[in-house]
């Protein structure tokens, strides 16, 4: 199994989805606001983390880093595609 494709089927409970929705920005946010306050980019790590782990809590699986540590990295990806609505499932002419 692929590393998104796993990533997808560790995240299909709504709640867990809208949560990761919040968490992924709030996570990648912390690389940029660490240029003007340090101590908040610092908080805003375990803030995310808390919030998908109470997503994988509501879904009663386990996060999807666990596994393989890439799915820090999947994240974003998934996240974007889901807004942009990209299934990655190539659609019938």
């Amino acid at each position: 199994m692929g590393l998104y494709s796993h990533y997808e089927g560790a995240h299909n409970h709504p709640v867990n989805r809208a949560l990761h929705m919040i968490a992924i920005p709030v996570g990648f946010s912390s690389l940029i606001v660490v240029w003007f306050h340090w101590v908040i980019a610092l908080l805003l790590i375990p803030a995310a983390f808390a919030l998908a782990w109470l997503g994988h809590l509501v879904e009663g699986n386990k996060p999807a880093f666990l596994h393989n540590p890439a799915h820090v990295f999947v994240a974003p990806v998934w996240m974007a595609r889901k807004i942009f609505g990209m299934s990655g499932q190539k659609k019938p002419i």
